[in-house]
């Protein structure tokens, strides 16, 4: 196709052709018109002409002539010809038979017009000499006595009228030959200008539809891993395993996007490691968990990921930039991806293939998504992890913490109630397992731990309980556990607050007064008055036990007591 438009000369061949086309087609319809009045003219030469059998001959000879190359398959050449000679001869007879009045020449210029139109290389000069030297031979013939016009009613034919006539056929198909020049360089030179346009036009329709093609590959190339990618993720965000998450990023992409090898990297806290995590392929998973050292060389795809922050494409086409791997020399084509949260790399993704320059921008953005994603999930699982391991260690705390609490609360007496027709009363010994055997008891449950217990004994004789209603005493004692838990937890935030009322309340007073005295004197009366106390003291200064070394060191200290 380029080729084509680079060549010069294949305007003017395509043009060619086409003008020849169009000279074929010109003749065959001039034959067809030219059989259809023959037709009518044979009949009324026939019917009511007066015509010698000479002229019914040549005439009916001329006619098969024009049917036979009309009808049969002939070459363009044969019909041409053929078009011309029968218009020659036409106009020749009607000279010789009439003189050169208005038939003969016009019959003459028709076969110079034909030869113009229907030939090239000088044909049409050709014609018109031929014409001239035919009207000049008729002419002298005719002049010298030497010929007779056959057609005894011609008029009478002159030295001028010869002239005339002739000078006005050479004038008449001299413009007419310059003219049908001009008319076939023109048609000609269009010919060639519209060739080129369709075929630029052609070339353009073609280039367009191999970009259009290109277009829709790529497109139902990208739908295709954007469908694969949709599914990936899918699977990755359903993952709460963190090993089952790194094995499902590398075998599923490997899987849906058909690559060889996908191997997924972690960093150390450092960022000077990059361990192999997971592997899709059977050899990458014999380096699973080992460590690859990051060293700041161009040559170390690992480092350039980093330092970069962006992916690493790379094809063994372009060896300056193409990093061999010695574990997998199969690799033609490599693509790794970092693994980033919040601008930070964690790891990367190592995606081999087989086949050169399989990697491309686009696949890059589709790819770096799913690697955005899987490092997302990543961490979201390591979170969920931690705050389940927090929530267990919660729980076992708020467990042992409800243990201590309610043992300490319950150390001193059990507050047991029991319902009896004469109302509600509290009970203070031991469980009767006689009493209660025939009954149903329910702990009571709180954070884990067992802080008492429903017992319920039906009235007269004992029945089984339904499951029905076992569930239904579970709630109960559910409910009633956190009414026990909110009822302590209140009562504690009142004596909470009861007593940082009690110490706002001393501390406003002793701050009263800037004098020691006054301080401890007020401080010693509210403690009494608080806690209501036979006595009260605070001692300023170290004890008396603590005093005597200091004696020994031949110190002594100031000791006030204030009562």
């Amino acid at each position: 196709m380029n080729s084509d438009l680079s060549s010069p000369r294949q305007p003017e061949h395509d043009a060619a052709n086409f003008n020849q086309g169009w000279r074929e087609q010109f003749v065959v319809g001039v034959l067809r018109v030219a059989c259809l009045l023959g037709v009518v003219f044979i009949v009324v030469l026939y019917a009511y002409l007066t015509a010698t059998p000479k002229e019914r001959i040549l005439f009916t000879s001329l006619y098969v002539v024009l049917f036979a190359v009309t009808v049969f398959p002939v070459p363009y050449i044969a019909r041409a010809s053929a078009l011309l000679a029968v218009t020659f001869v036409l106009g020749t007879n009607a000279i010789l038979a009439r003189g050169p009045w208005i038939d003969g020449s016009l019959f003459l210029l028709i076969f110079v017009v034909l030869s113009a139109l229907l030939f090239d290389r000088q044909v049409d000069l050709f014609a018109v000499i031929v014409s001239a030297l035919t009207l000049l031979s008729i002419a002298v013939a005719h002049l010298f006595g030497i010929y007779k016009l056959t057609n005894a009613n011609a008029p009478v034919v002159t030295l001028a009228d010869w002239g005339v006539y002739g000078v006005d056929f050479l004038a008449i198909s001299a413009i007419a030959v310059v003219a049908l020049r001009r008319f076939k360089e023109e048609f000609f030179r269009s010919a060639q200008r519209m060739q080129a346009a369709l075929k630029t036009l052609t070339t353009e329709r073609a280039q367009l539809e191999d970009q259009a093609r290109e277009h829709f590959a790529e497109l139902e190339k990208q739908t295709v891993q954007l469908r694969s990618s949709t599914a990936v993720s899918r699977t990755v965000a359903e993952a709460q395993n963190i090993d089952d998450l790194l094995d499902i990023v590398t075998r599923l992409t490997a899987e849906q996007f058909g690559y060889y090898h996908i191997g997924l990297y972690l960093l150390d806290e450092s960022k000077k490691t990059a361990f192999l995590q997971a592997a899709s392929s059977a050899t990458g998973k014999q380096f699973i968990g080992q460590g690859f050292h990051i060293e700041p060389d161009r040559r170390n795809a690992f480092y350039l990921v980093i330092e970069q922050k962006q992916s690493y494409i790379a094809s063994d086409m372009s060896a300056a930039s193409f990093i061999h791997d010695a574990n997998f020399p199969l690799t033609r084509s490599r693509m790794m991806l970092p693994l980033s949260i919040r601008g930070a790399i964690i790891g990367m993704l190592d995606i081999h293939s087989e086949q050169t320059q399989t990697f491309h921008a686009q696949d890059a953005e589709i790819m770096q998504t799913l690697a955005d994603l899987a490092a997302i999930s990543i961490d979201n699982v390591r979170l969920l992890n931690e705050t389940k391991v927090l929530a267990s260690q919660l729980r076992a705390s708020t467990s042992f913490q409800a243990r201590e609490t309610w043992s300490k609360l319950t150390s001193h007496h059990a507050p047991a109630y029991q319902y009896t027709p004469a109302g509600v009363r509290p009970i203070f010994k031991k469980e009767n397992k006689k009493e209660t055997a025939d009954g149903l008891k329910v702990p009571l449950i709180l954070h884990g731990q067992n802080i008492g217990a429903i017992r319920l004994r039906r009235r007269g004789v004992a029945t089984s309980w339904t499951e029905r209603e076992r569930v239904l005493i579970e709630k109960i004692a559910e409910q009633a556990s956190l009414a026990l838990e909110n009822s302590r937890l209140v009562d504690e935030a009142q004596k909470n607050a009861l007593r940082n009322q009690m110490i706002t309340a001393i501390s406003s007073r002793v701050r009263e007064t800037l004098d020691v005295e006054s301080v401890v004197r007020t401080a010693t009366t509210e403690l009494r008055k608080v806690f209501d106390l036979k006595e009260a003291e605070i001692s300023i200064g170290s004890s008396q036990s603590e005093a005597a070394p200091a004696k020994k060191r031949g110190g002594a200290e100031d000791r006030n007591n204030f009562r």
